[in-house]
């Protein structure tokens, strides 16, 4: 339809805003192409979403070789009719106004029409309001929408002040075939996608292609899960919309610009911006392959710092770590390790350390900079801010942060990674801040807490979510905790005190891994010149002279992959004397990507017109090396893998995918992974796609019950059918535990006429907590050190086999082995129906008690059960340190489990989402703790 055009295309951008229940719509072009800056983006008109308004829908049909949408719009604004391209963004997009125009009919028939007076101020020729207004309608207000069915639907908010408006967006694409009487004749213009989160990362716009290529356009940010009721900083000193310090005054970034991803390089280089159809994948693979004809390098100064504060408070000043160079660097990225040792910051999500901690290094960045905050996160005790000199701040785009907890349940212990991530000019940075296992024995824990923080962080703006891997310079510091083997500690402070700190390298855990190793594979440290970071006595620079006298040792590291990266000064810096570590700095000079848009411009229409002839000469040719994959005997919490290969055998580039079949949210099991899910494969070239299968404690319940490769576990299985197990589950008949998995299996038995017994709790369970009754209640950080994958397995096997009769591993692994037995249920210990009854009594213990009383009695009997052990532990507290809000915050959770469809009631008010999340979470602890501080004898 667009070949009976002869005019040039132009972009355009079709917006649904909301204020309150009204709703408009905002339609702008950008006439610069490829790379429009904020300066080429125009409204052309503004039209309220009314009585007046009428829209018919034309969806797509395949027989008629219709590809696409067509959206007709007529009102007293507008006249106008709409092509839009095949794709969930664009049936989301007409459903969310179809839903406006709902809202607005119910509005009216409560007599309270709306006059749209918030639009006249946007309904304006040759003028971007944008950039003066405290109005923005990219920004989103409090609430999250998703259109039932779409996966893409995205909505959220940023509150500007007391008084600022509050807006939600819905964006879409289109080509306009017929322009509105009352707008200036112009060209046909194609509208193009745009999707927001949290006002960054949106993916920049696309060169138009040839008129004969589908042009599928995909949102990229997908994840309402990690939907944060954040508040946008507007002031000069911040990037990062968690920057309540700084609250107030008028940003000088173009946010239009930033969201929209104008004003940027090449679209198809900028790191971090996925692309998301085959052609656009492949120009990316090329563009990235010939990136030397279009780049120049620029040098930055990086400064990384790393301090485990033992829980202190921030001394007067800590300039002696943060201003010891003589020049300003251009990034700061300083991480913190145990920031708050209270058992409140275990709870609780917000800590007044943070905010001290957080002014200290503001006030004390280099005072010939001026800095603006790009991102603050944490998890419990560690901490990462980065700052970026102002001066460059308009070249950050992409902002993203990510949490991996590597304590019991993934959640408790104050151990874990953050990371940070951003593109700078044209290159993609990550920042890793991590606390590993701590003990001189600990080795493996440190190692496989490692891996889970690389391979679990994702940062999830991006479909599919980035990994740590796919940045091109990764810093990554913190407390290591890694040791000084086959020392002891007198020889250890000999070398010390005699300078062979090289010789003393030799022996340290991590220095005996880095290149020799998968861990921290393809990662590098500079030369170690100055002498152990840990562990001296507190405001001195004497080593331990406590009760438990601990060696020294380099805990604090920090590590660096990638090119163009160089170690200035990696340092430590004795002057700050107030925790038992002492802080570590390195100031590295790293070469970063700046794009010639013009030398850009040209590579891109020359891979174009290349691009087309390959594709008008040829047709992409594929071989597999294998049609099946078998993996055998497949075990709860035991990884599967094998490998695909796929070889390019045509004469042309080929982009792979994995894709999901309708109505299905993935393109596999959630037990299933292919890595990489998609790439592109030169001619003559093959790529290697890992196939795991992981099956987890959401996963387990579902294939108990079915046969195959498969190992049934105890793991997964339902209390019901567990109390009806006489023996272990390897043993059970898999027609049996089909049987006695089905609900209602328990009722259907007639123990007096077919013989047999119940158990009146799984000896499962008994198995367990009679170990750690017996070997474990007065062990210190019970249920807060996590256990050993390893262990765990073994944990597994024997509850399974029945052998040996003594529960290996460590208490520690024994206690997480717990936790995952209970998490695995696929109902809970209190089940799922009286979840709701739950949270809404939990201030009451009498009406707390009496829906116990009327669970199943053999949910009860475990409840019980568990119930006294806690107590009997909390009886040992002088020894285990354990602490009653601790046990009910971390039992409430595993205890009481909702249903995955289930929607709490409050989430409808405008409560945010975190603090309706936080309310609940409280309100479990506080159900359990009744149960934990009252007699439950007549339960």
């Amino acid at each position: 339809m667009l070949d009976t055009f002869s005019h040039a295309t132009v972009q355009l951008y079709i917006a649904l805003v909301a204020r309150q229940d009204d709703h408009g719509l905002f339609i702008f072009s950008v006439n610069k192409f490829p790379n429009p800056s904020i300066n080429d983006l125009d409204i052309d008109k503004v039209v309220p979403v009314d009585a007046d308004l009428r829209t018919v829908s034309e969806v797509p049909d395949i027989s008629q070789k219709k590809d696409f949408y067509v959206l007709h719009l007529k009102s007293k604004f507008i006249n106008a009719q709409l092509v839009l391209p095949d794709h969930t963004s664009t049936a989301t997009f007409l459903e969310e106004l179809t839903r406006a125009q709902s809202v607005y009919s119910n509005i009216v028939a409560f007599g309270n029409p709306p006059t749209f007076a918030w639009l006249e101020n946007y309904n304006r020729q040759n003028d971007n309001p944008f950039a003066k207004d405290v109005f923005d309608p990219f920004v989103k207000n409090n609430q999250v929408k998703k259109a039932e069915g779409c996966r893409s639907s995205v909505a959220h908010t940023n509150t500007f002040s007391p008084k600022a408006h509050t807006f939600s967006s819905m964006f879409s694409v289109a080509s306009a075939l017929t322009k509105p009487p009352s707008l200036p004749v112009a060209p046909p213009r194609r509208m193009r996608a745009v999707h927001i989160r949290n006002g960054q990362s949106l993916p920049p716009p696309v060169p138009d292609r040839p008129r004969n290529m589908k042009e599928p356009i995909s949102q990229r940010i997908t994840d309402l899960s990690e939907l944060d009721p954040l508040r946008k900083a507007a002031s000069k000193q911040s990037l990062d919309e968690l920057d309540i310090d700084d609250f107030g005054g008028s940003s000088e970034f173009p946010d239009v610009q930033k969201m929209l991803g104008l004003g940027s390089s090449e679209p198809s280089t900028e790191s971090g911006a996925k692309p998301v159809s085959a052609r656009e994948t492949i120009v990316k693979y090329m563009m990235n392959e010939r990136e030397v004809e279009f780049t120049d390098i620029s040098k930055l100064k990086i400064f990384v710092g790393t301090w485990n504060t033992n829980g202190q408070s921030p001394p007067i000043s800590i300039a002696q770590w943060l201003q010891v160079d003589p020049e300003p660097p251009d990034i700061y990225a300083i991480g913190f390790q145990e920031l708050d040792l209270s058992n409140q910051a275990y709870i609780f999500s917000d800590s007044a350390k943070e905010t001290e901690w957080q002014h200290a290094v503001k006030s004390c960045l280099h005072p010939k900079g001026r800095y603006r905050k790009v991102k603050l996160v944490r998890l419990i005790g560690v901490m990462l801010i980065v700052y970026v000199n102002e001066k460059h701040s308009n070249k950050v785009h992409f902002i993203d942060s990510d949490t991996v907890a590597t304590g019991i349940m993934g959640i408790m212990g104050n151990k874990g990674g953050v990371g940070v991530r951003f593109t700078i000019e044209s290159t993609s940075i990550c920042f890793l801040c991590s606390h590993l296992a701590a003990h001189q024995d600990e080795l493996e824990r440190r190692n496989q807490d490692y891996r889970d923080i690389s391979s679990k962080m994702r940062f999830k703006q991006f479909v599919p979510p980035l990994t740590i891997d796919e940045h091109e310079l990764v810093f990554w510091l913190g407390d290591l905790n890694y040791r000084l083997n086959d020392l002891d500690i007198d020889t250890v402070k000999s070398m010390i005190k005699n300078s062979k700190l090289k010789d003393l390298m030799s022996y340290d855990q991590l220095h005996r891994q880095l290149g020799r190793t998968e861990v921290f594979k393809g990662y590098s440290e500079a030369e170690v010149t100055f002498q152990p970071t840990y562990k001296y006595d507190i405001n001195s620079d004497d080593w331990d002279s406590s009760e438990k006298s601990r060696p020294p040792a380099w805990c604090d590291r920090i590590l660096y992959k990638g090119g163009g990266i160089t170690s200035l000064k990696y340092r430590y810096h004795p002057e700050l004397k107030i925790s038992d570590h002492k802080p570590v700095s390195d100031l590295f000079d790293v070469e970063v990507r700046v794009v010639d848009e013009e030398k850009s411009r040209k590579v891109y229409e020359d891979i174009m017109k290349q691009l087309d002839r390959l594709e008008n000469d040829y047709l992409p040719q594929v071989k597999l090396d294998k049609t099946e994959i078998i993996l055998n005997d497949v075990k709860f919490i035991d990884t599967k893998e094998d490998i695909l290969t796929i070889t390019n055998s045509g004469q042309v580039p080929v982009n792979f995918e994995f894709i999901q079949k309708l109505d299905e949210p993935s393109y596999c099991k959630p037990w299933m992974m292919a890595s990489p899910s998609k790439a592109v494969i030169t001619p003559g070239k093959s790529c290697e796609i890992n196939i795991s299968v992981y099956v987890d404690k959401k996963s387990a319940a579902v294939l108990n019950s079915v046969s195959g490769n498969y190992i049934a576990s105890s793991f997964g299985s339902s209390l019901e059918a567990l109390i009806q197990m006489h023996g272990p589950v390897r043993e059970i008949p898999t027609a049996q535990l089909v049987e006695i998995e089905q609900p209602g299996s328990l009722v259907k038995r007639d123990v007096l006429n077919q013989g047999g017994r119940l158990y009146a709790i799984p000896k499962e369970i008994w198995r367990l907590v009679d170990h750690l009754w017996q070997y474990g209640c007065d062990q210190e950080d019970l249920f807060q050190q996590p256990g050993l994958n390893k262990e765990i397995q073994l944990i597994r096997d024997c509850l399974d086999t029945g052998a040996p009769e003594k529960i290996p591993g460590s208490i520690h692994s024994i206690a997480e082995g717990l936790l995952l037995f209970l998490e695995s249920l696929p109902d809970p210990v209190i089940p799922k129906s009286v979840h709701r009854r739950c949270l809404e009594c939990s201030n009451n213990y009498l009406l707390c008690k009496q829906i116990i009383l009327q669970i199943p009695e053999y949910h009860r009997n475990v409840f019980r059960y568990l119930c006294s052990f806690l107590k009997e532990l909390l009886s040992k507290s002088q020894n285990n340190g354990l602490d009653i809000k601790f046990l009910a915050s971390l039992f409430g959770d595993v205890f009481l489990r909702p249903d995955h469809h289930y929607v709490p009631t409050s989430s409808k008010s405008n409560k945010n989402v975190r603090s309706v999340a936080k309310e609940e979470e409280m309100k479990r602890a506080a159900f359990v703790y009744h149960f934990l501080s009252n007699s439950i004898d007549d339960v």
